[in-house]
């Protein structure tokens, strides 16, 4: 593939932004209606072997010029295109998570726009981090800026990849480009699914034949023309391909033409396909048809058409705009219909704004201006990701634990504390003493570190989120008697009645059982927060079908625990939405105990309690309860309350015990320990 000497005159081709525009239509589709088009996700894969025919061309508009030169017009070019609007929907999807979005999702938020940032986001997660965000409610807002990382760290090895090619004798060219496809290829099918999905290097092929469709291309116009000059071809759009469309006959347009509506019919059908295809063959066929047809779609009408050109010319806009409205319907709207077609509505008409009044505009700008545009958004985004953390250094200046509520602090700090232990709820569940195993959907499992040799005891911990909740606290007291503590959690399942909830909690409390009776441990504790067990008891609670399976599954972890397995009784849940409310109420003086009220959700608390009280007396003598109510109820009210007179709250958004909260129930753990 002699790239040099093909070097036609200009025309612009609309049928490639036609191409783009099926291929935005077909990621709405599945992001939307993932049910009706599960194989959406493969206009992505259009959409890299378009950027590899793009990359080819800005590199061959430069190939006159040195090394150097070629590198720097190449990445000036493209990060021109790339970075102003790309910048711009970080911040504003920033600024609205942090107004419009639930507490909880703007930590794991906040360290995926700093992924996006650092065009990382594809990098796999860490236990930790994959842990947090299945956690927490929030959908990702950044999930989409994946195919964005990917292709610019692609751009740290195309020119190189380009420049060696160009060396290379053009007989050897196909044979070199081919080699490395081969390598990316293998490496794609012999990777585990979520490298092979987010991996630059399991993706090099669909770029390059992006490219090889160029030179192709290059290669078949002038082959065809009867006037190639030796002229550098003026670029009109850098999304575009400048081509001369000259048939040397019309049996070879109409075998074109038939051709190409063949292949437009079979990547639609295969995007919108309503059963689910495998990537193994969906991903491949949906590259390799999308590069035949670029080589002879040149003057497609119906790719041409007016209509999908400007889809596809908003097709940037779209695909960055579409996925954080996406995320904040499904989480405040999920399940309405008719505002997933405005969220949908609104997503395109964002789109037309942002392309006709802000990527026109920066497409305009000198490289210098864009310069001073990209670092002045760079900078706005690095200081609004860290806005917590600058406010929590302003207020650290005279408190140095950030968690520690102190005497002289007042209910505007209640105000600001509550709101970041909400926020941090989820990230202060990683142990830092626990060495983590690896992780299965919700389950994780780690084994704590740091233990003296002379401890007595062996321990496990285990439960829902609030075992994680507590674990810091319990290590603090619990540590000095213990030489091994097994922390076992399985978030939103109720070990003791693992149904209802997740199909996953079933294997998760066999999987409970099966650890307790690997560890053998002294004594186990089991943290939970009362979900289903709080149904009405039917009959009498020793018929009861729930407590009957959770006795089943007491009994169970008992025969494999020496000594005594403790159980934390139920208190009552609150409004997670009244959470956020507690300080600013306190502040304008609203009677503590009309607070208690509204906050407080008294609903199922109690059957859980009975049954659990059933369990005590059916242990065996080796349970205990650990019960909380006595820290939270208020006798002068006779209310419960899970706030200080300050309005700091023991309680997140989440139902997790707050720091506040933690340290209001220490002593409890402390007695406990202490009395082992």
């Amino acid at each position: 593939m002699d790239l040099q000497k093909f070097k036609p005159k200009p025309s612009k081709r609309q049928d490639l932004q036609g191409i783009r525009g099926l291929a935005i239509l077909s990621v709405l589709g599945f992001h939307f209606l993932p049910g009706t088009f599960p194989n959406g996700y493969l206009g992505v894969d259009q959409f890299f072997v378009l950027s590899g025919f793009l990359m080819c061309m800005l590199l061959k508009r430069a190939e006159d010029q040195s090394p150097f030169s070629l590198i720097t017009l190449f990445y000036s070019k493209r990060f021109k295109r790339i970075l102003p609007l790309y910048l711009l929907i970080i911040l504003i999807s920033m600024i609205f998570l942090y107004n419009f979005f639930p507490a909880t999702a703007i930590e794991t938020n906040r360290s995926s726009a700093v992924m996006s940032l650092l065009f990382v986001s594809n990098k796999p997660m860490t236990i930790e981090e994959d842990y947090f965000e299945m956690l927490a409610i929030a959908v990702n807002i950044f999930t989409h800026t994946w195919s964005l990382s990917v292709e610019i760290q692609f751009y740290l090895i195309v020119p190189s990849i380009y420049i060696i090619g160009n060396k290379i004798p053009q007989k050897l060219q196909y044979g070199y480009y081919g080699v490395i496809g081969l390598f990316s290829i293998g490496y794609y099918y012999s990777s585990p699914a979520t490298v092979a999905f987010n991996s630059v290097f399991a993706r090099i092929w669909q770029f390059l034949i992006g490219m090889l469709v160029y030179g192709a291309s290059q290669a078949k116009i002038s082959s065809e023309s009867s006037s190639v000059g030796d002229k550098e071809p003026l670029l009109s759009d850098e999304e575009s391909q400048d081509v001369e469309r000259n048939p040397t006959n019309v049996s070879k347009d109409i075998i074109e033409k038939t051709s190409s509506y063949i292949l437009i019919l079979t990547l639609v059908f295969i995007t919108t396909c309503p059963f689910s295809l495998s990537s193994d063959f969906g991903r491949p066929l949906i590259t390799i048809g999308t590069g035949l047809l670029m080589l002879i779609s040149s003057g497609n009408q119906f790719l041409s058409n007016r209509v999908l050109t400007y889809i596809g010319d908003i097709s940037y806009s779209l695909y960055l705009i579409h996925w954080p409205i996406y995320a904040y319907w499904k989480l405040t709207y999920g399940g309405d219909s008719y505002l997933l077609i405005v969220a949908l509505a609104a997503s395109c008409i964002l789109a037309v704004i942002s392309f006709e009044g802000f990527e026109k505009w920066y497409l305009h700008l000198s490289l210098t201006n864009i310069g001073v545009l990209v670092v002045t958004l760079f900078l706005l985004n690095v200081i609004v990701i860290n806005k917590d953390d600058i406010l929590d250094r302003v207020h650290l200046r005279t408190n140095s634990n950030r968690d520690i509520v102190t005497s002289n602090m007042t209910v505007d700090d209640a105000i600001r504390l509550n709101y970041q232990w909400t926020v941090r709820d989820y990230v202060n569940f990683y142990t830092p003493t626990c060495k983590y195993a690896g992780t299965k959907n919700s389950e994780r499992w780690c084994r704590h570190t740091g233990l003296q040799d002379s401890g007595k005891y062996k321990m496990v911990i285990f439960g829902n989120s609030w075992a994680d909740n507590h674990a810091t606290l319990f290590y603090q007291e619990c540590h000095a008697k213990t030489k091994s503590i097994l922390q076992g959690c399985s978030f939103g399942c109720e070990p003791l009645y693992p149904f209802e909830i997740s199909k996953n909690c079933e294997p998760a409390s066999t999987l409970f059982e099966q650890q307790i009776k690997n560890e053998q441990p002294d004594y186990a504790f089991l943290f939970t927060r009362f979900m289903n067990i709080g149904h009405p008891i039917q009959k009498t609670i020793e018929e009861d079908p729930i407590y009957l399976i959770m006795k089943k599954k007491m009994l169970g972890f008992i025969s494999n625990i020496k000594y005594k397995l403790y159980i934390l009784d139920a208190i009552p849940r609150v409004h997670r939405e009244t959470v956020s409310r507690i300080a600013p109420l306190v502040k304008e003086g609203k009677d503590l105990a009309e607070i208690d009220t509204l906050l407080n959700d008294f609903i199922d608390y109690e059957a859980a309690r009975t049954r659990h009280a059933q369990l005590l007396k059916d242990c065996q003598g080796k349970c205990a309860l650990v019960d909380y109510l006595p820290e939270f109820y208020n006798n002068s009210t006779r209310t419960f309350r899970f706030f200080d007179d300050k309005g700091f709250s023991y309680l997140t958004e989440e139902n997790h015990l707050s720091p506040h909260g933690l340290e209001h129930v220490r002593h409890v753990w402390t007695d406990i320990c202490n009395n082992l």
